[in-house]
């Protein structure tokens, strides 16, 4: 008699995005999170740099910031509350790791400042920050340890289009892992800087595309909207954060992970 056997049931895999600070895997992905929560499956938001400010002086470029956002000094325990809401909205997991956003840092061998002016947030990350990238990995080791072997995890990293030096530091810490990574445009620069997949990812790339519901996006926007203190960063009101976001869903970097075949 041949035995019935149980079908092996499919498991839908876990996303963990990895996010530079506390808002931008939303606004890079906050549809497709949106819609992969909404299919049931299980997906995670983890935050690099979501460490307190450090002891001693702000520069004044932080100042200004603090002031643009009026946030002062809470600075970071208002954006991670922002950021508590956002990933409610899009149905995430958050988890936060203890990097302070690098307009915070200072260089460990003379005390100078990581950024001191908007053009700084451009560069490569600098060499004596090369233990941080280890420190990361280290982070995100420990928590994919502490996963279940099932389901299968897929980690996605930034791209680090725009070239910020946190998004370099995230995606180096990622890369270090020798594990398969999926990739996000990073959102908004991917939108104003005109995003080619064939320049940042060659031809050996498989790509995740899910066309973004209206469900998806309204939830997106939402998503984003939790984020009062960067709002005026990008946009000058909700209304055009809507409109560009609307707008970018429907182009190939705003509903699209990809991964490096070769």
């Amino acid at each position: 008699m041949k035995r019935e056997t149980s079908p092996v049931p499919c498991l839908q895999p876990m996303w963990i995005y990895l996010s530079p600070h506390f808002d931008d895997a939303i606004l890079s992905c906050g549809g497709l999170i949106w819609q992969q929560a909404r299919a049931g499956q299980r997906v995670a938001i983890w935050t690099v740099c979501a460490g307190p400010i450090p002891p001693g002086p702000l520069t004044p470029f932080a100042q200004e910031l603090h002031a643009r956002w009026g946030t002062g000094l809470l600075s970071v325990p208002i954006r991670r509350a922002e950021d508590e809401t956002a990933c409610r909205i899009v149905g995430a997991e958050a988890r936060y790791f203890g990097l302070p956003d690098c307009i915070y840092r200072r260089l460990p061998d003379n005390g100078e400042p990581v950024v001191a002016s908007n053009d700084d947030l451009w560069l490569p990350y600098p060499p004596a920050e090369a233990p941080l990238v280890i420190l990361t990995r280290d982070w995100l080791l420990a928590g994919l340890s502490g996963l279940p072997d099932l389901p299968p995890v897929r980690l996605v990293a930034p791209l680090g289009v725009g070239g910020h030096v946190d998004h370099r530091l995230a995606r180096a810490a990622a890369e270090s892992l020798g594990r398969p990574l999926w990739y996000y445009a990073d959102y908004p620069y991917a939108a104003r800087q005109g995003f080619d997949p064939r320049a940042w990812l060659g031809r050996g790339r498989r790509a995740y595309a899910r066309r973004i519901s209206p469900a998806a996006l309204e939830a997106w926007q939402a998503g984003v909207a939790a984020y009062a203190s960067q709002l005026s960063t990008f946009w000058q009101d909700s209304a055009e954060m809507q409109a560009d976001l609307a707008a970018y869903s429907r182009t190939l970097p705003g509903h699209t992970l990809w991964r490096i075949t070769v």
